[in-house]
């Protein structure tokens, strides 16, 4: 009857190259953002020509390749060598959320190591007497997660030849930015909208050429990961479902990814964390211990305990919960009170 005839072996995998299912993977090619990386680089060109490049507000909701977008552009000004008169400078601001560290990533990136005991002062003008002798493109990512704009403007200050990229998924950024900063960086918003259904078919068609053996996905699974990609609206969904999608298949030694394999994976959503609390500044982490040890308590409670440690505003904080609630580590929710009115409560999600 031919019963293992579609079993893999006990060596065999259906992945070629899991590598390409990283969030942060960035292929050859990026389909459908063609015409926002083009005008990117039109943005960078004056710098080759002496003078300032465009300052760009990149923004849209998570998930639908504006990171990508830069860092391809950034890549192609890198392998045609261009990078000796052009400095690329990326700060992840997720990681990176103060001016202090930011630098230091900046300092890393253009090779300056004598960066111990310097202040942030001291940083900053190491960085523009080495940024001056050429031009920098400046990409500050998830900009909204940044402590002080005070950075962004001793940017716009201290480097005489640049353009600054800054990507936010929160579109009434800009309107909270300082009026002198923002008199000065004078952005241009260029929005990226969400993938349609064939768009995303296309990309995650493209994800499956790099990471798995060929002609192991049915049609009919690839087309049920991209519906529910499309109809959540966040291709990091769909690279998430096809590597899940692959995991089934292979617990159960199959050759081929069924339809039913793809409806386990997107059982598994709950699962699906784009941020991982490793990749949080120290207070967020310490905000969401204290979400986790007092998990339906109000937002007014918790922020009792976080002023008490830090001595921090309430818009401070407000921004930090956002963080979180972005990155799927914990909801917000509204609940009755007993005199009337609701209030917010914090829920820690267990995976």
């Amino acid at each position: 009857m031919g019963i293992f005839k579609d079993m893999l072996g006990a060596e065999e995998s259906l992945f070629v190259n899991p590598m390409a299912l990283d969030f942060d993977y960035l292929p050859k090619e990026l389909p459908h953002r063609e015409n926002q990386q083009h005008y990117l680089a039109t943005c960078i060109k004056p710098l080759f020509h002496g003078m300032n490049g465009k300052n760009i507000l990149i923004t849209g909701v998570p998930g639908i390749g504006k990171t990508a977008a830069v860092r391809w552009v950034l890549r192609d000004l890198e392998q045609e060598g261009l990078d000796s008169q052009v400095q690329p400078i990326f700060i992840n601001c997720w990681k990176k959320d103060t001016a202090h560290k930011i630098l230091l990533e900046v300092c890393n990136q253009i090779g300056y190591k004598f960066v111990i005991n310097k202040t942030t002062d001291e940083l900053m003008r190491a960085v523009a007497d080495i940024l001056n002798k050429k031009a920098a493109v400046i990409v500050l990512d998830e900009v909204d997660k940044i402590d002080s704009q005070q950075i962004i403007y001793q940017f716009l200050e201290d480097i005489y030849r640049k353009c600054i990229f800054l990507i936010t998924n929160d579109k009434e950024w800009l309107s909270e930015l300082d009026n002198r900063v923002r008199s000065r960086l004078l952005p241009e918003e260029v929005r990226f909208e969400q993938y349609n259904y064939n768009e995303t078919l296309d990309i995650l068609r493209q994800r499956v050429r790099y990471a798995f053996v060929p002609d192991v996905w049915n049609e009919d699974a690839l087309e049920r990961v991209a519906e529910k990609t499309a109809e959540v609206g966040d291709i990091r969904v769909g690279i998430f479902l096809l590597k899940e999608a692959g995991n089934v298949a292979e617990m159960k030694s199959s050759r081929k990814i069924t339809l039913e394999h793809a409806e386990a994976a997107i059982e598994k959503l709950a699962d699906f964390k784009p941020v991982n609390s490793k990749d949080l500044g120290e207070e967020e982490k310490e905000i969401l211990e204290i979400v986790k040890n007092n998990s339906g308590k109000s937002v007014k409670e918790l922020y009792e305990v976080y002023r008490d440690k830090y001595g921090k505003s309430y818009r401070t904080f407000h921004r930090k919960i956002k963080i979180l609630e972005e990155s799927g580590l914990i909801d917000v929710k509204e609940q009755a009170m007993e005199k009337g009115g609701k209030e917010l409560i914090l829920l820690f999600k267990t995976v």
